[in-house]
């Protein structure tokens, strides 16, 4: 029964509130399946921008790693679109931005690193042989050394914890595995040239698809995450990079992605 005055499950909804009253319609469940990336009103170049300023905003606020898989698939999406831009401009946009999400994803590594090595020492005890195991340079390794060498001490990290992962649980694996992958699909990204211009048309088209395939399902991570939050996704989309300058709507301006822990 409803108790009024009360929220549960921490939904955040109390019964007795404004917002909480049932309307007098209610919105068409359906439409919450449609893609609102496949508008074919999005060019290539807003899609590329949007995307690009989406993952530097998700690299900067995912210090618990539940966002790292989310980041991998764009990214590895957004290497696929890169043929479809063709104007120099648009190429160094791209380059630059990978540059600054690498960049960020280093500022947030350590704090990453070091909730899933806590997990490590609530079991075990902080100075124990298997928090050597993981980190044997230490925590500070993740700030100090260079990108080249990051991969090395991640899958040092993902070696040892998959090593106790009877005692620690799968979780901690994924999570460990996550971030490892999420930093090697990052790093390649900036270091790599731009491709080729042969990509055939139906692969360009393929490629978006997939993009604008990737971006949707974001979003329903988002949801997932901030549940009847909606002020939270202008931490993470800008949509006003998606939408044409000549419209009659005035665009919100753009807000820069808060610093990562």
């Amino acid at each position: 029964m409803a108790r009024y005055g009360y929220a549960f499950f921490d939904s955040g909804v109390r019964f007795d509130s404004p917002d909480a009253q049932p309307s007098s319609s209610m919105r068409n469940l359906s439409r919450f399946l449609d893609n609102p990336f496949d508008d074919k009103d999005i060019s290539v170049a807003e899609l590329v921008a949007f995307t690009t300023d989406h993952l530097e905003r998700m690299t900067a606020n995912n210090s618990g790693g539940e966002l790292s898989a989310r980041i991998t698939a764009t990214s590895q999406a957004l290497t696929q679109v890169e043929d479809c831009v063709t104007d120099d401009q648009g190429k160094l946009g791209i380059r630059m931005a990978r540059k600054q999400a690498k960049d960020n994803f280093r500022k947030t590594l350590p704090a990453a690193v070091t909730k899933i090595v806590a997990a490590v020492i609530a079991h075990y005890g902080d100075g124990s042989p298997e928090v050597t195991e993981c980190v044997p340079s230490g925590r500070s390794i993740f700030s100090s050394c260079r990108d080249d060498q990051v991969e090395v001490h991640l899958q040092t990290l993902v070696t040892a914890i998959t090593a106790h992962q009877a005692d620690l649980g799968a979780p901690l694996v994924t999570a460990a595995t996550n971030l490892k992958t999420a930093w090697v699909t990052i790093y390649t990204a900036s270091e790599s040239s731009t491709g080729g211009k042969t990509t055939t048309q139906d692969g360009k088209k393929l490629a978006r698809e997939n993009l604008q395939l990737m971006l949707y399902l974001n979003l329903v991570k988002l949801m997932e995450m901030f549940p009847r939050q909606p002020e939270k996704l202008a931490l993470y989309m800008m949509q006003h990079l998606l939408e044409n300058s000549s419209s009659g709507e005035e665009p919100e301006p753009p807000a820069p992605p808060p610093p990562g822990p």
